[in-house]
């Protein structure tokens, strides 16, 4: 396994935790910045998804 493969699984695992993370502050309260971190998260797994099948770096 290269090195930017292995970056991109690193890069969905962070958005995975952002996502999780997201989902437990929108169940705290639903305030709008609280879906702010669950965002960040589907962008950081996007791009590390995307990373991964091309085999580039975003």
């Amino acid at each position: 396994m290269d090195r930017i493969k292995t970056s991109n699984i690193i890069t969905m695992i962070a958005g995975v935790i952002f996502i999780g993370l997201g989902i437990n502050n929108i169940l705290q309260s639903s305030q709008w910045w609280r879906y702010v971190t669950f965002i960040i998260g589907i962008i950081i797994f996007t791009m590390g998804a995307y990373g991964y099948k091309t085999g580039k770096r975003f």
